[in-house]
């Protein structure tokens, strides 16, 4: 993104002064991002102290606008994708409850057994395999629970 400059008026360089929250020491200047309202009050600043005979070129205006709006979109996308992420991994954690799951643990050793708990109340879900929360992304594999054969019984009949 570009921005032409503006003139040198001590109500500019105030008004820059602003935004920035970096100060000139010796050590470097910590990063900053540029947000959509520090840009509309850096077009403000510029426009308002254009020099006349040469005012900014509207084409340029324009293109600096959409960038800018480019650019909030693309971060809301993000965050909407990262929720959905979130809400996926929450979902497959719940999908686990009941079944029979491998898990590897911290040390390396495989873990077996029925997931009993998904605990979701931090920022990446956890399963509880024999009575021990392990994180979602330690499960090496999923089988469906184990169940007995359902026995059949035949009704007797009637007699009439």
């Amino acid at each position: 993104m570009s921005v032409t400059s503006a003139t040198n008026s001590p109500s500019a360089a105030a008004s820059l002064a602003n935004i920035s929250n970096s100060t000139v020491t010796g050590a470097p200047m910590p990063q900053k991002t540029l947000t959509a309202q520090d840009f509309m009050k850096l077009l403000t600043v510029q426009m308002q102290n254009q020099d006349p005979s040469t005012p900014m070129d509207s084409n340029q205006e324009m293109q600096q606008i959409v960038q800018i709006s480019s650019m909030q979109n693309m971060s809301t996308m993000t965050n909407d994708l990262t929720q959905m992420t979130a809400s996926q991994t929450w979902t497959l954690a719940n999908s686990y409850l009941g079944r029979q799951v491998t898990i590897s643990n911290s040390s390396g050793t495989q873990v077996q057994g029925a997931v009993t708990a998904v605990d979701t109340s931090g920022t990446s879900p956890l399963v509880q395999v024999n009575g021990t929360y392990y994180p979602l992304a330690n499960v090496t594999n999923i089988q469906l629970p184990t169940s007995t054969p359902a026995s059949t019984t035949t009704p007797s009949p009637t007699s009439g």
